[in-house]
């Protein structure tokens, strides 16, 4: 869809993972490149179809699976992300065979995806499994092969466009270490990739769970009319602001457990965020979320 003159947004089925592109005079920058191959290719030959131009780079928002899985389907482009992004899929991935990854087994998908707590948080012998199993069910899935980012930066880069002016900030570890914000300053648009999540309950993960909730604060001081989250439709500041409240409210339920000396298990069962029971995921991924928050408040 067009979100502004010359941007668009590619809304993922489902809540599924969100991309982008920016029109320039020498071609597409496109944000984020799908959860996998089919998604991506069906994605660049949709920018092609509205916009007859060819794709000049991919910028990467952070290195999770979903949005870094279709990296190769635009591998003959440069791609351009956080230094601390290209060291993640490094040391998550370890040596390539060749130019590129590739990933078959359960354990490292997963991580990729979820976070490298994930098995710490939901071992293997846990039926919540079955919920994580059933995520990455597709076939497409079996065999998954990423392209490591060619470009990298740290903290900031600028693409002076002759209308426009798109700022790549990055401002410490958030949703994860290596997220990084699309702003288009004329236009008043933003990808936040997954600092925001809207229609669903968050999943932190390894987050840094403060730092999350000051990010998103710096976000809200920005001259910005339209949001693209990670998952989720366009929205407005207005949401990034009910997002972060979220955020607080799990952190304070979590922090007030935890001195009133309730126990990790106790807070498990016990947390509840009732305000926020409606929202998608809820029921899957509170109990989960408030282990996270337990052990990250707690430094462990």
């Amino acid at each position: 869809m067009t979100v502004a003159d010359g941007v668009y947004a590619w809304i993922g089925a489902g809540g599924d993972s969100n991309a982008g592109a920016i029109d320039t005079p020498d071609g597409l920058l496109a944000i984020d490149a799908q959860q996998y191959q089919r998604l991506a290719r069906q994605f660049r030959e949709a920018l092609t179809a509205k916009t007859g131009k060819p794709v000049r780079m991919l910028i990467d928002t952070h290195c999770h699976l979903d949005h870094t899985a279709g990296n190769v389907v635009f591998a003959d482009v440069p791609i351009l992300a956080h230094d601390k992004t290209l060291t993640a899929l490094e040391t998550y991935l370890g040596s390539k065979s060749g130019a590129h990854w590739t990933i078959t087994d359960y354990a490292t998908k997963l991580r990729l995806l979820f976070g490298q707590n994930i098995f710490e948080l939901v071992p293997e012998s846990d039926p919540a499994q079955a919920w994580f199993r059933q995520r990455i069910s597709l076939p497409d899935y079996d065999t998954v092969t990423i392209a490591p980012p060619t470009e990298t930066f740290a903290d900031r880069f600028t693409f002076r466009l002759p209308k426009e002016t798109v700022h790549l900030n990055y401002w410490g570890p958030a949703h994860c270490d290596g997220d990084i914000v699309v702003h288009l300053e004329k236009s008043k648009v933003i990808f936040l990739g997954d600092l925001l999540f809207y229609g669903r309950f968050p999943w932190l993960g390894d987050c840094d769970l403060n730092g999350w909730i000051d990010r998103l604060a710096r976000v809200l001081t920005l001259d910005v009319k339209v949001v693209i989250p990670g998952h989720g439709k366009p929205t407005d500041l207005q949401e990034v602001a009910r997002f972060r409240t979220m955020l607080i409210d799990l952190r304070d339920a979590v922090a007030k457990a935890i001195k009133a000396g309730v126990s990790e298990e106790a807070a498990v069962r016990e947390v509840h965020l009732p305000q926020y029971a409606d929202i998608p995921r809820y029921k899957d991924w509170a109990p989960i979320d408030v282990r996270a928050a337990y052990r990250y408040l707690r430094g462990t």
